[in-house]
C-alpha cells in the first residue's frame, strides 16, 4: 500500500476515507505515515492535512519560483470557477432545508436537487449562469442536464464520487475542506498576491496548495 499511496500523493489527490479508503486507513498508521512523510521529503514535499482532519496531502516543502506559479493557478481556478460552483451548492442546500453542507460524506442526491431548483427561481437563475462552467458537451439545455454537468465537474475535479450512480447520489470527499479553505482565504484576500511568498497570510496557507 506504500507505493500505492505515494503514487496517489504525487499525483495532486487528497486522500479520504470517502475515495481512498484503503490509502486513507494506511495513514492513519503512524509509522506508516512517518515513512511516507520521510520519502516525500526527499522530492521536496512533505505529507499535510486538512484543516478538519478529512483528508492527507502532498505540500511544498519550500516556496520558489514554479511552486508559486502553481500556487496563483490554483487559486486562479477556485477564484474564478469552483468558487461559483460552491456558493450555488450552499444556496441549493439551504432551498432544500439541509443544515449540514459539503462536509466529507455528505450525501448529495441528483433527483432532490432538480426538484429544489425547479420551485426555485432564483437558483434556476444561477443554475443557468454557472452552466458554462464544465467542459464536454453542453447537453439537451435543460436543467436537469445543466446540473448534472456541473456535479460532473466536481466529480472530476474530486470533490465528489458517484456513490450510487442508479440513484444519482453522490458522496462529497475529504478534498472540499480543502477548497473551504481555499475559498476563505480568497473572501478575506478579494485577489490574488502576484508574490505568495511574499505575503504573511499566504505562507501560512501554502500547505493547502499543491
Amino acid at each position: 500500500m506504500f507505493e500505492q499511496t505515494l503514487t496517489l500523493l504525487l499525483a495532486g489527490e487528497f486522500i479520504c476515507n470517502v475515495r481512498y479508503q484503503d490509502a486513507w486507513r494506511f495513514l492513519e498508521d503512524e509509522n506508516q505515515r512517518h515513512e511516507v512523510d520521510a520519502f516525500l521529503g526527499k522530492l521536496g514535499r512533505r505529507l499535510a492535512r486538512t484543516r478538519q482532519g478529512g483528508a492527507w496531502f502532498a505540500a511544498y516543502q519550500t516556496i520558489g519560483p514554479t511552486e508559486r506559479k502553481a500556487m496563483r493557478d490554483g487559486f486562479a481556478e477556485i477564484k474564478h470557477h469552483l468558487r461559483l460552483l460552491v456558493g450555488f451548492f450552499v444556496h441549493l442546500m439551504q432551498a432544500m432545508r439541509q443544515d449540514q453542507f459539503l462536509a466529507p460524506g455528505s450525501l448529495i442526491e441528483a433527483n432532490r436537487l432538480i426538484g429544489a431548483i425547479d420551485e426555485n427561481p432564483n437558483l434556476r437563475g444561477e443554475l443557468q449562469s454557472l452552466a458554462g462552467l464544465a467542459k464536454g458537451p453542453t447537453g439537451d439545455g435543460t436543467h436537469r442536464g445543466m446540473l448534472d454537468r456541473l456535479l460532473r465537474k466536481l466529480r472530476d475535479e474530486g470533490y465528489l464520487v458517484l456513490a450510487n450512480p442508479e440513484r444519482q447520489i453522490y458522496a462529497v470527499t475529504g478534498k472540499i475542506e480543502y477548497l473551504q479553505e481555499v475559498v476563505d482565504f480568497l473572501m478575506s484576500h478579494q485577489s490574488i498576491p502576484d508574490e505568495l511568498a511574499e505575503e504573511s497570510d499566504a505562507d501560512t496557507h501554502q500547505e493547502t496548495l499543491l
